[in-house]
């Protein structure tokens, strides 16, 4: 079993315990379900459980349970630690929740690399009751929530700007995003990419003061791609298999990076041009921002009997539409413009926040089709 240092400590609300004594905490009242979450998954890893199991966030289809071995969890912790440069005694913030692997792999790696690890709210806001006295080194945070901390509590970037990481995951990063982080972040801040059969990520971009254009895997992760053009990787310690074909469509352009263009399960074929619907959605985030809209929203393809699907936009909640129509044609090409607008009271969402695109669609009675490309 690997060796773990024993005196890095987890911080529960305002009681701070040594790994060592984390069992004492079944005598103690559990705040909150993510302490619960917590509690458990150290007391298993603690005890040497080797096996551990997870389910994939759904955002694509129906959750799936995945086994994960405690090997493939320690591979990847190690790959991210030494990446990152986290030295034992530094301190992580857990801010996702542990039910979903990204939360469960900030866990593990702080177990692992002797680091401590605060247990914070999993919210839109999760510093806002985290002391400015605090010097925390490591944070992980879904897009949201860290535009939530730029835009609403401009308190929290000090705290931010000690950190030696800050890593992104669970959706794209936009390129408003971006841009604000490059304006108000000075600590380095890396999109990730990965998934629950990669046991969190395999890739990370750095968006702020080196920026990168795109992502590089990990040591010891080979990619290629497929015949449809999707990413393959090879990484058997992490992925616990010799290779992992992925439905992300990607654009090699060594044997360390690539650029993610979207999912092969979301291309629209209209008329014979493919679109990927996430690099569209990439756009409407900034035409989103020029009018202040923060409504949720996504693009999807609707059968066409001329062009055999066409593109349309979902968007939760309601906006002007005179407002945005001319937005689209000043930043939009032709074919990236939405056909049809589609105004839904409320989105479905997975367990892990991630929009449910069919179902969204699928309680709202809108036809769509999941053209794969030809």
């Amino acid at each position: 079993m690997t060796h773990i240092d024993l005196q890095h400590w987890i911080k529960f609300e305002e009681r701070k315990l040594a790994v060592s004594a984390i069992q004492d905490l079944a005598k103690l009242p559990l705040i909150n379900n993510t302490e619960e979450l917590v509690f458990e998954l150290a007391n298993k890893w603690l005890n040497g459980e080797e096996e551990f199991s997870q389910h994939s966030s759904g955002s694509t289809g129906k959750p799936k349970e995945i086994k994960i071995k405690r090997a493939q969890m320690e591979a990847s912790a190690k790959a991210t630690l030494q990446t990152l440069a986290l030295n034992a005694g530094d301190t992580a913030l857990l801010s996702i929740s542990p039910k979903y692997i990204g939360g469960k792999m900030m866990v593990v790696r702080a177990l692992l690399g002797s680091l401590n690890l605060i247990i914070g709210e999993v919210s839109g806001n999760p510093l806002k009751d985290i002391s400015n006295e605090e010097k925390i080194d490591f944070f992980s945070f879904v897009p949201y929530q860290i535009d939530q901390i730029i835009n609403h509590f401009p308190e929290g970037i000090n705290l931010l700007n000690q950190s030696k990481a800050i890593i992104l995951g669970g959706a794209p990063v936009s390129d408003a995003l971006a841009h604000q982080i490059k304006e108000h972040i000075n600590a380095p801040v890396y999109s990730t990419y990965g998934m629950t059969e990669t046991v969190s990520h395999i890739a990370l971009k750095h968006i702020n003061a080196n920026a990168e254009a795109h992502f590089k895997v990990l040591q010891n992760v080979m990619i290629s791609t497929d015949e449809r053009d999707c990413l393959v990787i090879e990484a058997e310690a992490i992925t616990g298999i010799p290779q992992l074909v992925t439905n992300d469509i990607v654009k090699l352009y060594n044997k360390e990076e690539f650029e993610w263009l979207g999912r092969y399960d979301f291309v629209i074929n209209s008329g014979g041009i493919k679109i990927h619907p996430e690099q569209v959605e990439k756009t409407l985030s900034e035409v989103f921002k020029q009018i202040n809209s923060n409504n949720a929203f996504f693009v999807f393809g609707q059968p066409d009997s001329k062009f055999g699907s066409r593109l349309c936009l979902a968007i939760e909640g309601k906006v002007e539409e005179e407002s945005i129509r001319p937005k689209f044609k000043e930043n939009l090409a032709p074919y990236h413009q939405p056909k049809e607008i589609y105004f839904i009271p409320e989105f479905s969402y997975t367990g892990s926040g991630k929009i449910n695109r069919n179902e969204t669609l699928m309680n709202a009675g809108i036809d769509f089709t999941k053209q794969k490309p030809a």
